[in-house]
């Protein structure tokens, strides 16, 4: 197939699926008032590809058709900054909202092939095999993928395993000579309505006994047996002047039940191995690649909120106070540095153990993984300081063209633009700080490659101490000089 349009991606999500949203069966997500705005948006990715095709195709390797850069499995450092420039793209769509956007899953699976030698340890070829393969189909039919890879939270005083009497974490129940048969729960599968397939691989570590929770396997989202539980949708059933951002960007959350679901053994990429279960991430590359997809979309995310920081205080005159400047001197430092960070990783990108396979520099983005999911926090609280109670000087699309219209055209208009395009800067501003996404987007940003304290913790641990500990060292070895001639006992009683 290759590259798929808009309206192809669409088509492929009537699926029979089973979407549940507040206690709603949903029958189509790509009609349904509180899916429909974050489908369209979805599918204009798709769409994208097509309108920069030099940036965001390439031949695949197999078929010779046009298929997504994202899909890619790099080999020359060339083809990273490729890579970025491709994720660029699909970032600026969204301002950076959508994290989960195609290319976060694309770039995973591509990693995990890229380095199926690590999945093929003890005896697990054929898994290994299976998902070199599933990589070249997710790729060459452009699916969008959903995942999940953490057990639900019942206690976390205990091993996973453990939780709900060993029942509530997904698990292997059974096995015929063409599938096995899992059952429990995951979370959380964000863009899960509107993806085509569903992924599960390791999240954590796992003990040595629980062989039968060590399982990595995709199936279709309308596999027999799975279902979905989206939490309250975001998405507002107004216009885009009123939620400019809300009305399209909710990629939704879901948790994903597994009644006895078959997945045939084609599909299965793990089934028992705990060992390689913790190796596969923290030995196969993973986080090169996949940090370096998510902070080239925090680029863009701070890139958007220094932007939106200066054409507010631009629009009010407040940036002509110097507490103001530094605020937004403060967005930029964090953008700046981001950026900085993500070149120096595609500049420092490497082959791979003679793989003929390359991988960014994780160093600094490892260093932003620590620290991002404090700046992006900060950035919107210096955002809500520098608007202040601008934020709450929006009336609705509905007041701006009904009665009080010549009101509001007097008393809401700005130093430099009038009352609608004003209030529609703040409605814009209000839905990236302060709306119910806006709200679930902090979450996201503080918890979805774990939390800054474990993260910046594993820093130190994986840290090359070895140079800046010799610096140290080498005035511990110089030899001590006595001068003889120098009173040390001046002064002293």
């Amino acid at each position: 197939m290759g590259a798929r349009t808009g309206k192809q991606y669409i088509e492929g999500l009537r699926d029979g699926r089973v979407i549940w949203l507040e206690g709603e069966r949903i029958d189509d997500v790509t009609t349904h008032p509180k899916f429909k705005g974050a489908v369209n948006s979805v599918a204009r990715l798709f769409d994208l590809q097509h309108e920069y095709p030099d940036i965001m195709l390439y031949d695949s390797p197999d078929t010779g058709e046009k298929v997504g850069v994202t899909h890619m499995i790099p080999q020359s450092k060339e083809d990273i900054k490729r890579i970025k420039a491709a994720i660029k793209v699909w970032a600026e769509a969204s301002a950076g909202l959508m994290g989960r956007s195609p290319d976060y899953l694309n770039t995973t699976f591509a990693c995990f092939a890229a380095h199926a030698d690590v999945w093929a340890r003890r005896g697990n070829e054929q898994g290994a095999k299976n998902l070199v393969e599933y990589q070249k189909y997710i790729r060459d039919n452009d699916l969008i993928l959903t995942h999940s890879i953490i057990n639900p939270q019942v206690d976390r005083s205990v091993s996973e395993a453990e939780q709900g009497g060993g029942e509530v974490a997904l698990h292997k129940v059974g096995e015929t000579d063409d599938c096995i048969i899992v059952r429990g729960a995951r979370m959380l599968a964000t863009l899960a309505p509107f993806s085509d397939e569903l992924a599960v691989y390791p999240g954590s570590d796992i003990r040595v006994q629980d062989q039968k929770y060590a399982i990595c396997f995709s199936i279709p989202m309308n596999t027999p047996g799975l279902s979905f539980i989206c939490r309250d949708s975001y998405s507002k059933e107004r216009n885009y002047f009123d939620y400019p951002l809300s009305s399209r960007f909710d990629e939704m959350d879901a948790v994903v039940i597994f009644d006895d679901v078959k997945i045939p053994k084609s599909r299965v990429f793990m089934d028992g191995d705990t060992i390689g279960y913790s190796e596969v991430i923290g030995q196969g590359y993973w986080r090169n690649y996949i940090i370096f997809q998510a902070m080239t979309r925090a680029l863009t995310k701070l890139e958007f909120a220094f932007g939106l920081g200066h054409k507010i205080a631009d629009m009010t005159g407040v940036n002509s106070f110097d507490h103001v400047q530094e605020k937004l001197g403060e967005i930029w430092n964090m953008m700046e540095l981001t950026r900085s960070a993500v070149v120096a990783a595609e500049e420092g990108a490497f082959e791979v153990e003679g793989k003929g396979v390359y991988a960014p520099d994780d160093r600094p983005l490892m260093a932003l993984r620590g620290t991002m999911p404090k700046w992006i926090p900060r950035a919107v609280e210096l955002l809500k300081l520098i608007g202040g109670g601008g934020f709450m000087l929006t009336p609705s699309l509905a007041d701006i063209e009904g009665e009080m219209a010549s009101a509001i055209s007097k008393y809401y208009q700005a130093r430099n633009a009038d009352a609608t395009n004003r209030i529609r800067l703040f409605r814009l501003g209000w839905d990236f700080i302060g709306s119910e996404l806006a709200g679930r987007c902090d979450l996201y940003e503080r918890f979805y490659l774990s939390d800054a304290f474990r993260m910046t913790a594993l820093n130190y641990k994986v840290a090359d101490k070895t140079h800046p500990a010799a610096l140290v060292q080498q005035f511990l070895d110089e030899p001590v000089a006595v001068d003889a001639t120098s009173d040390h006992t001046a002064g002293v009683k």
